[in-house]
C-alpha cells in the first residue's frame, strides 16, 4: 500500500463531455463532509467536499477528496461552462516509487492545459492500494491568482478525469501526461457553497412519518420533443390534520434523461365558485393526459395552480425545516386533490413509456408553522421574446408593491427555500427585493445558472418579505448562437424567466407576476398598431375591468397555455406569424414574423436598443390567489421599479491585504516545507518510501505529450 498527498488536481477535458447529472448520485455528507456526489458505479469516481468558517485572516478555505478507480493521475477542476476553456485544475498522481506529485494548471481554450506560476492547493493526504486513489486537498475560496477560479454561491462546474497511467516530473518538467481517453472523463454542475438539504430524509420506520408514493401510470410518451402529461390525484384519506415535509423524486431508470421537472400542483375552488370535490372527483378514475391541449379539462388548467412542490431535473429533492410544513387537506388550509405535471424533454425523439414521480413524506407530528410555494417573475408568454444573436439580453418580472400591500400581514412572510428557473437560453437569474426604493440583498441569485441542474437552495438566515415591498425577477440570457427568435413557452426550446419559493406563513397569494404591456412591448420594436384574431385567445390587450363578469373573479392562465389549448400548436409557435402590422405605414400589411425576420439582430446596438425600450416601458401586473382567484389591484399596468438606492456589494478585503505576487509566492514554498514536513512524518513508516524526501516546491515549465 502507498500512502501519499497530492495537493490540488483539476481536470484535463480536451473534449467538451457532460455527464449527465441524474448519473451523479448526491449524497448527504457523512465523516465531516458536508457534501458527497457517488459517480462510482458509472464512472469509478467519488467527490467528497466541505467549507471552514472564516478564519482569523477574513479567508474561507474549501476542503476536497476524490477517490477514483485507478492508480494513474486523476484530475479535478473548476470551469465556467463544463470544458477546459477558462478552466482551474490541478492534476495528482502517485508514482511507482510512492512519491506523490500534485501540480496547479489552468486552461484558456480546449488545449494542453499551462502550468500555474502560483500553486494555491495544499495537499492533506493520499492514499493508493490495489483499489485506486484517493487524495484530499484544500485551497481557500478567493486564491487571487486571476488563473484560478473564485469559489462563488453559484452553481459552479465541476471537471474531472482520470487515467491508468501515470505521468512523469522530471527537472521542473512534466511529461508523458496521456490523454485520459473518452470514458473516464466529465463534467456536473454543483452547489459548492451550499448545503443543498435543509434537513435528512426520514427514517422511514419512523411511526409519526408516512410517505405516499405519486407516479404516472404506465403513460405513453409520443415522439415528440416536448411533453406535458398531467393526472389528478387525491391525497390519502386522514382522520386528523397532517403536513407535508418533504419529497423526492421516484424516477424510472431509463427515462431518466428525459423527465425534465414534477410539478405538483393543488387543485382548490374557492367555495363561493364551488366545490372542488364535485369537479375533481370524476377525474380520479382516469390515467391524465396530454396538458395544455383541447382535450385537457379546462378546470385544471383553471383551478389547479397553487404549488405543492417543484422538483426540475438535477435535485434529489428537498426536506423542509424542523419548524415549517406544507398543510394537507382542503379543511386544514391545504388541498384534498392534486395536479401531478411532468414535463418530459426528449430530444431523441423516442416513444416510451414511464412511471416517474414523487415520493412525499407527511407527519401528524405538527410543526408551528404552515408554509407554502410562491412564484414570481415574467409570466409565460411569447410576449417573452428574445432576439437572435444577442450576448446577453435581459428580462424583468416584477411583484408589484400593491400586490403585497393588498396580501402579506404586517409582521411579514419568512422565506426559507428558493429555486431559479429558466430553459436552455438562460445565464443568470436573481430575485431583486426592494423596500420603500431602496435595493436589498437578492432573496436568490444564481450568476452560473445551468439548466440541467436545478437543485433548490435552503436559506439558513431566513428572508422577510414585508407589506408593501416590491420584489422583480431578473434574468439575463444568450442567444448568440441561436439564428432564430426564442419565444415564451412551455418547450425547452423556448422560455421562461422564474423563482419559486418557500415561505410561511401560508397567506392568500400563489403567483406576482407580470409581462410587458401590449403597447409598449410593440413600440420597443418600433411597432405603432397591430391587428389579429389571435389577440381574443389571450384577451390582450389585457384589462380586467373590460372581462366578462363571470371571468373578473380569475386572473387568465398564462398566454402560452392558452394558445396550447386552443388547439392549434402552430398557432403559439407562430403567434407573431398571425399579427399584421398597421402603422406605421411602411410597414403596413406585413405580418409581426416577417418583420421580426428580417430585423437586423446583427446589429448589436438595435439589440440594445429594443431592450431598453422594454426595460423602461409598463408591465401589465398579476396577483393572483390560491385557485386563481384574481386580487384586484388599482393599477393593473404598472411602471419600471423606481430604485432610488440600488444594492452595493461589499468588496473582498482578502486579497487588498495581500502584498503582491512575490508575497504569495514566498508564502506558498513556505506551506510547500510544511506540509513536505508533515507529509514525511505520516508516511515513516511506509517501507515503500523510506526517508524519501520530496519536492512539491513550485515548477516554473511544463512540457506536456498530448493524444487527441
Amino acid at each position: 500500500m502507498l500512502c501519499q498527498n497530492i495537493v490540488k488536481f483539476q481536470c484535463l477535458l480536451i473534449i467538451l463531455n457532460f455527464v449527465d447529472i441524474s448519473v451523479a448520485k448526491f449524497i448527504r455528507g457523512k465523516d465531516g463532509w458536508s457534501h458527497e456526489i457517488d459517480l462510482e458505479e458509472e464512472n469509478g469516481l467519488r467527490i467528497k467536499w466541505k467549507n471552514s468558517p472564516i478564519d482569523g485572516n477574513g479567508e474561507r478555505w474549501l476542503t476536497m477528496e476524490v477517490f477514483a478507480k485507478t492508480n494513474g493521475y486523476i484530475g479535478l477542476g473548476f470551469s465556467p461552462h463544463g470544458g477546459m476553456a477558462g478552466g482551474d485544475m490541478v492534476v495528482g498522481w502517485v508514482d511507482s516509487n510512492g512519491r506523490p506529485h500534485l501540480k496547479d494548471f489552468y486552461a484558456t481554450a480546449n488545449d494542453v492545459p499551462i502550468l500555474d506560476n502560483s500553486q494555491n492547493y495544499e495537499l492533506l493526504s493520499a492514499y493508493e492500494d490495489e483499489k485506486g486513489t484517493r487524495i484530499q486537498f484544500q485551497r481557500k475560496w478567493d486564491t487571487c491568482d486571476e488563473n484560478d477560479m473564485k469559489i462563488v454561491t453559484d452553481t459552479m462546474r465541476l471537471i474531472w478525469a482520470y487515467s491508468p497511467f501515470d505521468p512523469v516530473e522530471r527537472d521542473n518538467a512534466v511529461t508523458n501526461l496521456q490523454w485520459h481517453g473518452s470514458k473516464s472523463r466529465g463534467a456536473l454542475s454543483v452547489f459548492l457553497l451550499d448545503d443543498p438539504f435543509a434537513a435528512k430524509f426520514p427514517d422511514e420506520n419512523d411511526p409519526h412519518v408516512k410517505h405516499w408514493d405519486m407516479t404516472m401510470d404506465d403513460s405513453l410518451i409520443e415522439a415528440e420533443h416536448t411533453t406535458y402529461f398531467c393526472k389528478i390525484i387525491k391525497m390519502p384519506q386522514l382522520d386528523k390534520k397532517h403536513q407535508m415535509i418533504g419529497f423526492k423524486p421516484i424516477l424510472t431508470p431509463e427515462n431518466k434523461k428525459n423527465v425534465h421537472h414534477i410539478t405538483f400542483y393543488e387543485c382548490y375552488i374557492p367555495p363561493e365558485h364551488g366545490n372542488t370535490a364535485s369537479v375533481f372527483e370524476k377525474h380520479l378514475n382516469t390515467t391524465g393526459g396530454r396538458c395544455y391541449t383541447p382535450n385537457m379539462p379546462p378546470e385544471w388548467t383553471k383551478h389547479c395552480v397553487t404549488f405543492l412542490f417543484v422538483w426540475v431535473a438535477g435535485s434529489e429533492g428537498e426536506m423542509l425545516p424542523e419548524h415549517v410544513g406544507s398543510a394537507l387537506g382542503e379543511e386544514h388550509g391545504g388541498a384534498s386533490y392534486f395536479m401531478l405535471e411532468t414535463h418530459y424533454d426528449n430530444p431523441e425523439l423516442r416513444t416510451f413509456r414511464d412511471n416517474s414521480g414523487v415520493r412525499i413524506y407527511y407527519t401528524d407530528k405538527l410543526r408551528p408553522n404552515d408554509g407554502s410555494v410562491m412564484l414570481m417573475g415574467y409570466r409565460i408568454t411569447p410576449f417573452l421574446l428574445l432576439p437572435p444573436m444577442q450576448k446577453n439580453i435581459v428580462t424583468y418580472g416584477i411583484c408589484s408593491a400593491e400586490c403585497t400591500d393588498m396580501t402579506i400581514p404586517e409582521d411579514g412572510i419568512n422565506v426559507i427555500i428558493s429555486l431559479v428557473h429558466a430553459h436552455l437560453s438562460g445565464r443568470k437569474i436573481r430575485l431583486r427585493h426592494f423596500r420603500n426604493g431602496k435595493e436589498l440583498p437578492p432573496i436568490a441569485e444564481d450568476n452560473q445558472y445551468d439548466f440541467n441542474y436545478q437543485q433548490s437552495r435552503s436559506i439558513k438566515n431566513e428572508i422577510k418579505i414585508l407589506r408593501g415591498d416590491e420584489l422583480m425577477v431578473e434574468c439575463e440570457y444568450e442567444t448568440v448562437d441561436n439564428n432564430r427568435i426564442v419565444l415564451g413557452g412551455l418547450s425547452t426550446k423556448q422560455e421562461m424567466c422564474q423563482t419559486f419559493f418557500m415561505y410561511y406563513p401560508r397567506i392568500n397569494l400563489m403567483q406576482c407576476t407580470s409581462q410587458y404591456e401590449f403597447h409598449d412591448f410593440f413600440k420597443g420594436l418600433n411597432i405603432d398598431e397591430v391587428s389579429g384574431s389571435v389577440l381574443n385567445s389571450i384577451k390582450m390587450p389585457y384589462n380586467p375591468h373590460l372581462l366578462p363578469a363571470d371571468e373578473q373573479a380569475f386572473d387568465p392562465p398564462d398566454n402560452a397555455k392558452e394558445l396550447e389549448e386552443s388547439g392549434d400548436g402552430p398557432l403559439f409557435k407562430s403567434m407573431f406569424d398571425q399579427l399584421k402590422i398597421e402603422a406605421p405605414n411602411k410597414w403596413k400589411g406585413m405580418t409581426v414574423g416577417d418583420y421580426l425576420k428580417q430585423a437586423n439582430w446583427t446589429d448589436a446596438k438595435f439589440g440594445k436598443e429594443v431592450e431598453s425600450k422594454w426595460r423602461n416601458g409598463r408591465h401589465y401586473a398579476y396577483c393572483t390567489g390560491h385557485g386563481r382567484q384574481r386580487i384586484p389591484l388599482k393599477n393593473h399596468i404598472i411602471p419600471f421599479p423606481d430604485i432610488k438606492e440600488p444594492l452595493s456589494k461589499p468588496v473582498s478585503n482578502v486579497c487588498r491585504i495581500q502584498s503582491g505576487a512575490n508575497s504569495t509566492s514566498n508564502n506558498n514554498q513556505e506551506r510547500n516545507i510544511r506540509f513536505n514536513d508533515s507529509i514525511l512524518k505520516a508516511v515513516s513508516g511506509s517501507v515503500k518510501l523510506g526517508t524519501t524526501i520530496f519536492d512539491t516546491s513550485i515548477m516554473a515549465l511544463v512540457v506536456i505529450t498530448w493524444i487527441v
